[in-house]
């Protein structure tokens, strides 16, 4: 993933979709490594220092909610967030949201990822 896209995404200037187009072939290449038994590697190019805001985390939970992401996107892409030391959280509720999103231990509802949008609006 490139830095620049991720950026762009959370500051709202790449659509949910467009960002989908752009990472959708690596997405799949590391889950089907994973799921070949071996390791999937979670890439993102360096770039400059950004901090993830609780508009920017609203945009990736709101993503998934309104299924313009699909929750393995989505995932992928907050597995970035997290692996990046590029990316700074601009609060505990940023993070909890971040993490929320990465959780890969099953795909949330449509209810639960709206609970977890009211509670970062909060």
């Amino acid at each position: 993933m490139e830095h620049a896209s991720l950026v762009g995404f959370l500051s709202g200037t790449l659509s949910p979709e467009v960002l989908a187009g752009e990472i959708a072939t690596e997405v799949a290449a590391c889950n089907a490594a994973c799921e070949a038994g071996g390791s999937g590697y979670i890439i993102i190019t360096d770039g400059p220092c950004f901090e993830v805001t609780r508009e920017g985390a609203g945009r990736l939970l709101a993503a998934i909610a309104e299924e313009r992401l699909s929750f393995e996107l989505a995932n992928y892409v907050a597995d970035c967030l997290i692996m990046s030391d590029d990316f700074d959280f601009a609060d505990d509720a940023v993070r909890d949201a971040i993490h929320f999103a990465e959780d890969d231990s099953r795909p949330p509802t449509q209810d639960e990822t709206i609970q977890a949008l009211a509670v970062l609006a909060a």
